[in-house]
C-alpha cells in the first residue's frame, strides 16, 4: 500500500509495471479526483494533526503550499518571484497521517510526500505509521527556506533517523539560480559543476537494518518479497539482490529459482527494461 501525499498528476511512472497490485491513497487538496476501485482519494490536507489551513495557490502550480513564499530570498533569483505569485487562496481541512490510517484501518507500506514545505509537519503526524509499517519513504526535503516556516533537509534527516530511517539516496536535485546585470544563468563551464544554488531534492529513506529484520523474521510472509519488488522499483537493483541473500528462507520456494534467475540477468545486464517489467509485474501478483 503506497500513501501519495501530493498526488496531482498521479502516480510517478515508476510504478507502471506493478500498477495493477499497488493501491494507492491519494492526497492533493486541488485535485477533485473521486478515486477508483483500487486507489482512494482523500480530500484532505494532511499536517501534525486537525484544523483549517490556507493553501496558497501560486502562478506556477507546482509550487502551491500551505506555506507563505518567503519573497525576500526568493527576489535573489531568476523567475521564482513570479513563479511564487499568488493567484488564489484555498482553505482546506488538515488530518494528520496517523488519523486518516487509523480511522480507515490502513497500513502502508511506502510513503511519498511532496506538499513544498510541509513535509516535516506530515511527517510529524506520520510517527505511528512510519514506526509500524512503513519501510521505505520518498520525502522532498529543502536546502533553503523556500517558504515561510519551512523545516530545512536536516531537520527532516533527524526526524527520519529518529523513526528508524537511514537516507539511501537522494534525487532529482533542483538549482535556483542567482539573478544579475549580465544575463548570466547557467553557462556549463566545465568540470562536471553547476551554476545555481541547491535548492531541494528527493530524499529516499529506507528502514534501518535491524529494525527491518526484526519484522521479516516475525511478520507478514510477503513482506520480504514485497521489499525487494519496491527496491527494484526505485531503481536499487543491488540493495535487492542483497535484501534477497538475507531473506530467502522467508520467500516463498517456488519463488527463489525465478528471483535467482532475475538477479543473475541483472548481474549480467542482459535482462532489457521490457523484461525487468515483465518480472516485476510476475512478481508482483505474487505478494
Amino acid at each position: 500500500m503506497l500513501a501519495d501525499i501530493g498526488s496531482a498528476g498521479g502516480l510517478h511512472r515508476r510504478w507502471t509495471p506493478i500498477r495493477a497490485n499497488v493501491s494507492a491513497v491519494l492526497f492533493d487538496p486541488l485535485d477533485q479526483s473521486v478515486g477508483s476501485e483500487r486507489d482512494r482519494y482523500f480530500p484532505v490536507a494532511l499536517a501534525e494533526g486537525p484544523r483549517q489551513a490556507t493553501i496558497h495557490v501560486t502562478k506556477r502550480v507546482s509550487m502551491t503550499s500551505a506555506l507563505l513564499p518567503n519573497a525576500p530570498l526568493l527576489a535573489r533569483f531568476w523567475d521564482k518571484p513570479d513563479h511564487t505569485e499568488i493567484v488564489s487562496t484555498l482553505e482546506v481541512p488538515t488530518d494528520s497521517l496517523d488519523r486518516v490510517m487509523e480511522k480507515n484501518g490502513i497500513a502502508l507500506d511506502v510513503l511519498k510526500i511532496d506538499v513544498q514545505g510541509g513535509e516535516f509537519a506530515i511527517l510529524s503526524g506520520a510517527r505511528e505509521a512510519l514506526a509500524g509499517s512503513i519501510f521505505l519513504a520518498e520525502v522532498e526535503v529543502s536546502f533553503l527556506e523556500r517558504y515561510v516556516g519551512l523545516r530545512p533537509f536536516d531537520a527532516v534527516i533527524e526526524l527520519m533517523r529518529s523513526g528508524g530511517f537511514d537516507l539511501i539516496d537522494v534525487g532529482r536535485i533542483k538549482r535556483y539560480r542567482h539573478k544579475n546585470s549580465f544575463g548570466v544563468v547557467n553557462p556549463g563551464l566545465g568540470m562536471g559543476d553547476r551554476a545555481g544554488r541547491i535548492a531541494f531534492c528527493d530524499a529516499l529513506f529506507f528502514k534501518n537494518d535491524a529494525q527491518l529484520m526484526d519484522r521479516i523474521s516475525s511478520g507478514d510472509e510477503s513482506l520480504a518479497l514485497k521489499i525487494i519488488l519496491v527496491l527494484l522499483t526505485y531503481g536499487k537493483a543491488d540493495f535487492a539482490a542483497w535484501m534477497f541473500d538475507r531473506t530467502r528462507e522467508r520467500i516463498d520456494g517456488a519463488l527463489r529459482g525465478p528471483l535467482e534467475k532475475l538477479f543473475k540477468s541483472l548481474r549480467g545486464r542482459r535482462l532489457g527494461a521490457s523484461g525487468l517489467h515483465r518480472a516485476l509485474d510476475y512478481f508482483a501478483r505474487k505478494v
